[in-house]
């Protein structure tokens, strides 16, 4: 598999991330950390199109409050996008966006995360970790990858490399590959299936 388009970085027990991910729907490779897990997609998505989306599945799928604060860093292009969820139970995801060309800027309808949010959240509020945030985050025609890969540098949280593809994930030490459960995947793709034929004959009777 090329390089991934998201990177997943979880708070909480190897074992817990694993139970996690076997209730979703894309295979992922799980990389243990003293404090965070990596979380990486491995293959292709199991669900049936249009839900087959990995960055989607990755970053878009619901977190629960004991795996959490977490960070998704996913990369578009010239555009990376960091989906920040702190932990509390009310907290809502939050999100920086870079562009090349462009910085930093907000997205209409997006909560922000601030640049600071990131230094806390991975427990770096010294004045050399802003600087390095700051410099990973500036103007300029790097991809979205690069950023990504430099963001997870600057932060010094687990990843670095994998975003650009000099790293592969499942070479990283104490790498598991988690795959779907299929009775997860079997009860998804019928509900997909049925809103499938639901949406059809709706535009039939158009």
């Amino acid at each position: 598999m090329s390089a991934p388009a998201a990177v997943l970085l979880l708070r909480g027990r190897s074992q817990a991330v694993q139970t996690w991910a076997r209730k979703g729907l894309l295979p992922v490779w799980i990389v243990p950390g003293h404090t965070w897990s990596l979380v990486v997609p491995a293959a292709a998505p199991r669900s049936v199109a249009p839900y087959d989306d990995p960055v989607a599945l990755l970053g878009g799928r619901p977190v629960p409050s004991r795996l959490r604060p977490s960070l998704c860093l996913s990369a578009d292009g010239q555009r990376a996008v960091v989906a920040v969820h702190e932990a509390g139970r009310s907290a809502v995801q939050r999100f920086l966006v870079w562009t090349s060309g462009v910085g930093v800027s907000r997205v209409e309808g997006l909560p922000h995360a601030p640049v600071g949010l990131l230094a806390d959240l991975a427990g770096g509020r010294s004045v050399q970790t802003r600087a390095r945030l700051d410099d990973a985050l500036r103007l300029d025609d790097r991809s979205g990858a690069e950023v990504v890969d430099d963001l997870l540098r600057a932060l010094e949280l687990p990843g670095a490399g994998v975003p650009i593809g000099a790293v592969a994930a499942e070479h990283l030490p104490d790498a598991v590959r988690v795959d779907p459960d299929q009775r997860v995947v079997e009860r998804f793709d019928s509900v997909a299936a049925q809103e499938n034929r639901q949406r059809a004959d709706l535009d039939d009777s158009r």
